[in-house]
């Protein structure tokens, strides 16, 4: 049927996204995305492989813009950036974009190992906290079904259904608060 309306709305071309670099970094490796910028990542494991963080210059050495999930891995990639890319400068403050445990994970490590302050807000660095005492009570059963569907492995699903403190596994200490 037609109604008049047909040709009054033309055919939508949609932008595609463009990717200015073939490739992201490999562990332990920056790329420049701008001056003073450099684009680093973390490895996770599981389907989503990493997280993309970010270490800005500043006087002094770097301003870190997420930092991974807690654990050896993370800290071991984390050590190669420095001894590398990072060119063994020091971290003057770290941003936490918010509280999960890919993007806060090793924020306590970092902001004790270089006496950095840590930049959050007040209501992620609280639920962070919260989160990170949460380390005791069997996981729920829709809690489980969705993290099988995001493709986790029977290990980590394991693991999880032990006990939901999930958060508190993917970090390290809690950062505490500092004095302004």
């Amino acid at each position: 049927m037609r109604d008049g309306f047909e040709d009054a709305i033309p055919e939508v071309v949609r932008p595609k996204l463009v990717y200015p670099f073939e490739q992201g970094p490999k562990t332990g490796e920056a790329i420049d995305v701008a001056p003073g910028v450099k684009w680093l990542r973390m490895p996770l494991g599981g389907s989503l492989a990493f997280i993309n963080v970010w270490a800005i210059a500043e006087e002094g050495g770097w301003a870190i813009v997420d930092t991974g999930m807690g654990g050896s891995q993370t800290q071991q990639a984390w050590r190669q950036a420095f001894a590398g890319p990072l060119a063994n400068l020091k971290v003057t403050r770290v941003f936490v974009t918010h509280m999960h445990p890919d993007h806060i994970g090793m924020a306590g490590w970092l902001t004790r190992k270089f006496d950095a302050r840590l930049w959050i807000t007040r209501l992620e660095f609280l639920m962070c906290h919260n989160l990170a005492a949460d380390t005791g009570r069997e996981a729920p059963e829709d809690a489980l079904n969705f993290y099988k569907a995001a493709g986790w492995d029977d290990e980590a699903l394991e693991i999880t259904a032990r006990g939901s403190g999930v958060s508190a596994r993917g970090c390290t200490p809690c950062p505490t608060a500092s004095a302004a």
